[in-house]
């Protein structure tokens, strides 16, 4: 078992952008660690906490996360490179919605990496790039197009990354790397108290990023994302399975029963690894809209939550605040 604690301040477990950064802070520090780190929360609404078999401080953590930043001409994901360096090759304008056949051409030669040498880069692959739910290039229908010609099929990606206008999951990627490259304080800002920088707009994972002119002292509107978390909870997307059946897209812990979708997510007591959660994730019990309170403190679950997307004129608009669906708010919780 870890023998170190580390209680990060910042990444609360009611916050949609803080449970995803904590996922992606357990992604990048895994390569780095002798011992795999494990990830758990204090309780519902509370912060998280990283389980260690050394010891660490918050900058020492920011210092290890650094060395994850890619440099300025380097592959954005340094963890696996190859995927969002990719040029675009569709009418999409996304790297990530791309030719089937293209696609599965990649994974296969992902897969064989991962056989011969244990990179993981086909697993990142599969969490970004959904090869089982495809539209055609008209982007007006999802699925086999009439003619069935394959040429005209394109996949998709997860749901957790809300597309508004022309942003792609890779641009939102390099904007986050290159505020903490050239500033990596904003690393041990998101793990202890969150510095939001103006006229940056985040990956539309906070809605507190959106400055409504009312609330703010200029009265314009405005946006004021945290780069730091942003970056952190990009990483966490591996934790997610991409499925689909061609013509619908799946991705765990999104929820297509909410009229734009919602992210839902547990926090849980007892210290995981990231195979654990995402075996966790992908649980009836948390998925249930109706869980038995029994059953899932006995899978350790300490809350439930759901933060429905947002919808703007030109797409998908940030995660709403988080509401806790279990156990169900109480008085004394205001």
């Amino acid at each position: 078992m870890a023998d170190h604690e580390l209680e990060l301040p910042a990444l609360l477990g009611n916050s949609p952008l803080g449970f995803l950064a904590a996922l992606g802070l357990l992604q990048l520090t895994q390569p780095l660690l002798e011992q795999p780190p494990r990830l758990s929360w204090r309780g519902p609404d509370a912060p998280a906490v990283l389980h260690t078999h050394q010891p660490l401080t918050h900058q020492s953590l920011a210092d290890l996360l650094a060395r994850q930043l890619p440099h300025e001409d380097d592959d954005l994901l340094t963890l696996a490179p190859g995927i969002l360096g990719l040029p675009a090759s569709g009418p999409f304008g996304d790297a990530l919605r791309m030719p089937v056949d293209l696609a599965l051409g990649h994974l296969a030669r992902h897969a064989q990496a991962e056989r011969d040498h244990s990179a993981p880069t086909a697993r990142w692959f599969t969490a970004l790039v959904n090869q089982l739910s495809l539209e055609t290039s008209n982007k007006k229908t999802a699925g086999r197009p009439a003619s069935g010609d394959r040429a005209d099929l394109y996949t998709t990606t997860t749901h957790h990354f809300g597309r508004t206008g022309q942003m792609t999951l890779a641009a939102s990627w390099a904007k986050a790397a290159d505020h903490c490259r050239r500033d990596p304080s904003h690393l041990a800002a998101a793990l202890v108290a969150w510095r939001r920088v103006d006229d940056y707009a985040g990956a539309n994972l906070d809605h507190y990023a959106t400055g409504d002119a009312h609330m703010v002292s200029h009265g314009k509107a405005s946006q004021r994302g945290v780069p730091g978390a942003t970056w952190l909870a990009l990483h966490g997307l591996a934790a997610f399975r991409l499925t689909g059946d061609t013509t619908r897209a799946q991705t765990t812990s999104w929820d297509h029963t909410a009229p734009n979708g919602a992210l839902t997510w547990p926090t849980w007591n007892q210290p995981l690894t990231t195979t654990a959660i995402t075996a966790l994730l992908e649980h009836p019990l948390v998925r249930d809209p109706n869980p038995n309170s029994t059953k899932l403190h006995n899978l350790g679950v300490t809350a439930v939550y759901i933060a429905h997307r947002t919808r703007l004129g030109q797409g998908h608009g940030p995660l709403q605040p988080a509401h806790r669906i279990h156990p169900a708010p109480t008085a004394s919780d205001h």
